[in-house]
């Protein structure tokens, strides 16, 4: 029988906790679970036997569950086995966002994780939007990735054109099908407005609340450009999916989701030796939200910018 080799350390514990694991278990347990929800409301209304605008809500919401999925495949932090990773991802992708392949969707998401906050954050589109234009800018700031990839990744679409062109060829023929064989309000509700749910959701769980005010970049400070929510982790871990220790997420992408939090206490000293945003269970603002204003005009003023008080 082989030995079990535990950690000797909390610096080894740590590393370990940054490996992929062949198959993270909570990770596939949630694709299985998602794919069952979503084949199972399609199958209920396709059948008549469930109203399309309750399909669109269940699937909006399980979609939400599903990205956790498909964002940790970005990272590859789902499985060590490369065509394991891609194919739960890429699957997983595909019920929410068939329009963005993984090689697309690792690049946008990798810039944000580079420019946090910055200028070039691509997730500037959604922190900047004027209060009225938010219903718009929170469910469709997917058409702002894809210009952001239009724009910045030429390398990355000469590098993958061929297959970029298969891809997209295939999808539009998959999409004229669907509608040329009578399934196109069945498509527009059971996937085009549960994906703009999930998106909405998405914008508040990874976008809005984790970086709220956005104002310091991860460059200039990644301790405060990225915030934790403390309090009811007994209701918050499963419902933002462990986003309530999105810090961490940014101080080390490569961890799984579900083990965030226990990465939080091992690196707990470190981290909390630093002016880290502190966020109430249910607070919309860190509570040193004021800090972020005078860290950005010390920062300004160093790099001779002007802002006002």
């Amino acid at each position: 029988m082989a030995a079990i080799a535990f950690p000797r350390s909390s610096e080894e514990h740590f590393e370990e906790l940054r490996k992929a694991p062949v198959l993270a278990l909570p990770t596939a347990l949630l694709f299985v679970v998602s794919m069952a929800g979503i084949a199972t409301t399609w199958y209920l209304a396709l059948n008549a036997m469930l109203p399309l605008w309750v399909g669109a809500i269940s699937n909006g919401l399980v979609t939400y569950l599903l990205f956790s999925v498909i964002h940790d495949a970005s990272h590859k932090s789902l499985s060590s086995v490369g065509w394991i990773n891609e194919s739960i991802g890429a699957i997983g992708l595909f019920f929410l966002f068939p329009y963005a392949p993984m090689v697309l969707l690792r690049w946008v998401h990798n810039k944000h994780h580079t420019h946090t906050n910055g200028p070039k954050d691509p997730d500037r589109f959604e922190h900047e939007s004027p209060w009225w234009q938010v219903p718009f800018r929170w469910t469709f700031f997917d058409g702002a990735y894809i210009w952001y990839f239009v724009k910045y990744g030429q390398n990355v679409r000469k590098k993958h054109g061929t297959e970029l062109l298969v891809f997209y060829s295939l999808l539009a023929l998959l999409f004229v099908a669907a509608i040329y064989f009578g399934f196109g309000w069945e498509l527009f509700m059971l996937w085009f407005v549960p994906s703009r749910i999930t998106l909405f959701i998405i914008a508040i769980v990874f976008v809005i609340l984790p970086h709220h005010p956005a104002i310091i970049a991860q460059d200039e400070d990644p301790y405060m450009a990225t915030t934790m929510r403390f309090g009811w982790e007994w209701l918050l871990n499963p419902l933002l999916v462990y986003q309530n220790y999105h810090l961490i997420h940014h101080l080390w992408p490569e961890i799984p989701f579900y083990r965030m939090h226990k990465a939080y206490y091992l690196k707990y000293d470190e981290i909390n030796a630093n002016r880290i945003p502190r966020q109430k269970a249910f607070a919309l603002k860190p509570e040193n939200y004021d800090d972020h204003f005078a860290v950005r005009r010390e920062l300004d003023q160093a790099q001779g910018k002007a802002r006002p008080a």
